[in-house]
């Protein structure tokens, strides 16, 4: 029996422990909250953390054991035990003093070593004292358990805290802060100590509650925390995560300010998290791979298609070119065409004119060879009637005359023939026929020398009448005169035709004119159009390039996304491992020594902020005489 009693003993301990474990963290957090309603100090945390401890060792009966392993001056202390580190801060965060209630739950009641390096130590269980000799604290422990506070001064913490204080944009002191009114801005702000064990930092977890009287707030906001109403307190709580610095604002309209303090309440992260099953998650993101495969096959559909679309979109930008270049040479040849038209129709309206020159020169030739042959027959009829017979000298002259007209005649016909004018006709004619005028002027002499004046009238009546019958004979049967009148006649028609053909190349002219304004038009459509071409050339050029930039960024997608569902594996297991704080053993704050700790919290406070009094002036009473006195003694007075 006595073997099973020593046998159970240590699982019973254990489950008081947990017992008063549950029970002295039930009471930091019920004091944490009475410091925040009632402006509480961190002494009375420390009083209901010995009634905590009393009340879990009054409920059950303590039995007579053996005394703790644990020897005065051990360099270990073995004991089972939890520490509640209080600390005071100022209002800006500076540790002021520092003090730890530590609760010893040894097997059996006896003498108990614990370490730390105290200032001054106080049992808080019982009247029994406490020895300390330098950092060994030794009490005799009656009960299951004993508390004992020992303080640390302005001992470091494992996080540095920093608040401050912005009231309408401007930094201010919190001593200012007393019964101050206007925007408030504060903020708090939580370091690792790296002089500290860092299992603390690490490992626990910082809950931040910041109290303000809700009649003196208004427009209470955060972005970093929860606001909840607690009483006639609106409380702004934020949250640290283990190993991790803090960063924490609130803001309010605030109206005669004060405040209790800010609590930081630490214990050790403990959250059940089971491993979650990932595989829909990996699954999902396996069939994400397999669409982007997908898209990687389309994007290069669409890059292969786009090359082709901007190789085509080439190939009509260049021909569009060369439509533009030859709509530019139509324009010119039209311009061209043109300026021939008017050159025409100006070399139709000079024709014209000439024609009807030669026209009327052919009038009048027609009318100046009627009068001359009317002339020479007037000459020869006035002759005849002054001259004597001489017939034949006369019929020497006559035909000598006539020799000469025929001559001059078909000399001017041949010329005409070569076609020379009228007045090259005539010259070549007169050169061509020197020796018949001048036979003609001899025979005229002789008969003029035989017959005297009157022979030389009658030969050249004669001469006369010859020449003009001669002149009736030229051009087969057809007479001077009636070619003049036809040439004439000609000359009329060649006018009308003249005139014809300038009214056509007027009207070419015109035609022209508006060809050369439609090629004009064409070529600046065709040049529009060859802009728009090099333009839509440029655009499947970029659509190709984006296309092809397209494709590349699918593949590498791809190629990532492979190994999209190993990583979020990997990092589902990194953010298990961050938070999974199973394999956490505490540690002593107080001291290194005490190896057996079962928890340690922190509970931490910095200064109130209070509105600076008014001293109401000292009313002196007369003082009272001996009979006065006596009076009052009786109730009298």
């Amino acid at each position: 029996m006595v073997e099973e009693a020593k046998a159970e003993r240590p699982a019973r301990y254990a489950r008081k422990a947990r017992a008063r474990l549950c029970t002295a963290f039930s009471l930091v957090l019920a004091g944490t909250l009475a410091i925040g309603l009632c402006g509480g100090s961190p002494a009375t945390l420390a009083a209901l953390a010995v009634e905590g401890g009393a009340a879990a060792s009054a409920g059950e009966a303590g039995s007579a054991g053996s005394a703790s392993t644990a020897a005065t001056g051990a360099a270990v202390n073995d004991t089972p035990k939890e520490e509640v580190v209080y600390a005071r801060l100022s209002a800006a965060g500076a540790v002021d003093n520092v003090y730890v209630v530590n609760v010893l739950n040894p097997d059996a009641p006896g003498k108990v070593v614990d370490y730390g390096p105290y200032t001054a130590v106080q049992n808080l269980t019982d009247a029994s004292g406490v020895e300390q000799q330098g950092d060994a604290v030794s009490v005799d422990v009656a009960g299951d358990s004993l508390s004992y506070q020992g303080d640390l001064g302005a001992a470091a913490l494992p996080w540095d805290v920093s608040v401050e204080y912005e009231l309408d944009g401007k930094h201010v002191d919190a001593a200012d802060l007393g019964g101050a009114s206007g925007k408030l801005v504060l903020s708090v702000t939580t370091k690792k100590n790296a002089s500290v064990d860092p299992a603390f930092f690490d490992n626990y977890l910082l809950q931040i509650t910041v109290p303000f009287v809700s009649d003196q707030v208004r427009d209470v906001a955060t972005e970093d925390g929860q606001i909840a109403l607690a009483g006639s307190n609106t409380q702004v709580t934020f949250t640290g995560m283990p190993g991790k610095d803090g960063s924490f604002k609130v803001e309010a309209q605030v109206s005669g300010f004060t405040m209790s303090g800010i609590t930081f309440a630490a214990v050790p992260f403990s959250m059940g998290i089971d491993t979650p099953d990932t595989t829909e998650l990996v699954s999902g993101f396996r069939q994400l791979g397999d669409g982007v495969g997908e898209l990687k096959a389309g994007a290069d559909g669409l890059a292969s298609g786009a090359g082709e679309l901007a190789a085509g979109v080439g190939q009509v930008a260049g021909g569009v070119d060369g439509l533009a270049a030859g709509a530019g040479q139509l324009v010119g040849g039209a311009n061209e065409l043109a300026g021939g038209a008017q050159g025409v129709a100006a070399g139709a309206q000079g024709l014209a004119e000439g024609a009807q020159g030669v026209a009327d020169g052919a009038a009048g030739l027609s009318g100046g060879l009627g009068a001359y042959q009317s002339g020479l027959s007037a000459q020869a009829a006035e002759a005849r009637q002054n001259i004597v017979d001489t017939s034949a000298l006369e019929k020497g002259y006559q035909d000598a005359a006539q020799t000469y007209v025929a001559a001059y005649a078909a000399a001017f016909h041949e010329a005409k023939s070569r076609g020379f004018d009228d007045a090259q006709a005539y010259q070549a004619a007169a050169t061509a026929t020197a020796n018949q005028r001048a036979a003609m002027q001899s025979a005229l002499t002789a008969l003029m020398t035989a017959t005297g004046g009157n022979a030389g009238m009658l030969g050249a009546a004669n001469a006369l009448e010859g020449a003009a019958a001669g002149l009736g004979a030229v051009g087969d049967q057809n007479s001077l005169l009636g070619g003049a009148t036809a040439l004439s006649g000609g000359s009329s028609a060649l006018v009308a035709g003249a005139s014809e053909l300038a009214s056509g190349a007027s009207r070419l002219s015109g035609g022209a004119g508006a060809l050369a304004s439609g090629t004009s038009e064409l070529a600046s459509g065709t040049n529009q159009a060859a802009s728009g071409a090099g333009q839509l050339s440029a655009g499947a050029g970029q659509l190709s390039s984006g296309a092809q930039q397209l494709a590349d960024g699918t593949g590498t997608l791809y190629e990532e996304v492979q190994g999209i569902p190993d990583k979020v594996q990997e990092e589902i297991d990194a953010m298990m491992a961050d938070y999974d704080k199973s394999d956490f053993k505490p540690v002593s704050f107080a001291s290194a020594k005490n190896a057996n700790v079962s928890l340690v919290q922190f509970v931490m406070s910095t200064d109130p902020i209070e509105a600076p009094t008014h001293e109401e002036p000292t009313v002196e009473e007369p003082e009272q005489s001996f009979w006065d006195r006596l009076l009052a003694l009786f109730g009298l007075a």
